[in-house]
């Protein structure tokens, strides 16, 4: 390798594991209660549905770059999950249809992206 940089593989259960990325956003104005709701309702419920393993929340870092364009969402929620995406997804469906997972009407779900993603093979780290 050039530069002096090298990678190094790492094996670990995660490698096997499918995540989902949601990307959302509050409606203007409610961040502070659309927040609330997410850390204290929202992921201890969804947690809580078989197969879903973990969960993160991440605010969006702009960049101090000139001409820097963001992705449009200013949140982002990760979570490891095991087992079928697609069962695991109408489970959750289903549990908001029935009341179970309680959604806030801060959040902007019209204008939010939600998708699912496997590793292409084991980590790569920095040495």
């Amino acid at each position: 390798m050039t530069g002096g940089s090298q990678l190094r593989r790492k094996e670990s259960n995660v490698a096997d594991s499918t995540i989902q990325i949601v990307f959302s956003n509050p409606f203007e104005g409610k961040d502070d209660e659309f927040n609330e709701w997410y850390d204290n309702v929202h992921l201890p419920q969804v947690l809580a549905m078989p197969g879903v393993i973990s969960a993160q929340r991440y605010d969006l870092r702009p960049l101090a770059r000139e001409g820097w364009v963001g992705p449009g969402f200013r949140y982002m929620a990760i979570y490891e999950i095991d087992g079928d995406p697609d069962e695991i997804l109408a489970a959750t469906s289903k549990a908001v249809h029935a009341g179970e997972i309680v959604m806030s009407d801060t959040f902007d779900a019209r204008n939010s992206r939600l998708s699912f993603w496997t590793p292409r093979g084991p980590k790569a780290e920095s040495q």
